[in-house]
């Protein structure tokens, strides 16, 4: 399966979505959906040969098979892309599963049916949108130095901010809430959790906002 995006599950010798291209597979980015063709070293990867479920994702678009990739990283449920848009996870976790892809297909739900209106919280949803921008220099901080005690209050600070806070107007929902729990992740190991946890839990943090700012 190394041929395929592990974000989006895209072959990228073929086209699965958009035809306007989002990254260069010579570069080792995918252009259906930008991120990286390889999966992150911190992901938990189905191991070859181990019980497994299938789930199909041909009507997905690439942002929504991603958002999907990015639900399933944050609560460490293995799995991995197969060719034809067919997700693989692991037998024992498919209840997790099914709760986050029935979570995606009703923000999918709710999204469709209307759109939401712009009212006065519009510059509310400016100030979370940076406090994710803040999330995102913390976590990158962290990564590289993660005994910063500067970058931690940071990250707490902007955590909480997120967490507390309802998506900007257009935002998918189910980003924002991964960022929040991942955020809440990498809080728990600055104090109870060694530099090598911090550093991995800090880039899955980074990685998962990066390319939505």
């Amino acid at each position: 399966m190394d041929l395929l995006c592990q974000t989006c599950g895209a072959d990228p010798r073929g086209s699965w979505g958009s035809s306007v291209p989002r990254g260069d597979p010579a570069e080792g980015t995918c252009a259906d959906c930008g991120r990286p063709l390889a999966a992150p070293f911190n992901r938990a990867v189905l191991a070859d040969g181990a019980p497994a479920v299938e789930y199909e994702f041909e009507e997905w678009g690439a942002e929504d098979r991603a958002a999907a990739a990015d639900a399933l990283t944050a609560r460490v449920v293995p799995f991995r892309w197969e060719p034809g848009l067919v997700l693989a996870v692991a037998a024992h976790r498919e209840a997790d599963a099914d709760a986050v892809l029935d979570e995606l297909e009703a923000v999918a739900a709710v999204d469709d049916a209307a759109l939401p209106e712009v009212d006065d919280d519009w510059g509310q949803g400016e100030d979370a949108f940076a406090a994710l921008g803040e999330l995102f220099d913390s976590a990158d901080r962290l990564f590289h130095t993660p005994t910063g005690t500067t970058a931690a209050n940071d990250l707490r600070e902007s955590g909480a901010v997120v967490r507390g806070s309802a998506p900007p107007y257009g935002f998918d929902p189910q980003v924002w809430r991964t960022a929040g729990e991942l955020a809440t992740q990498v809080e728990s190991l600055l104090t109870d959790g060694s530099n090598d946890d911090i550093k991995v839990r800090a880039q899955a943090l980074r990685d998962a906002i990066a390319p939505h700012i």
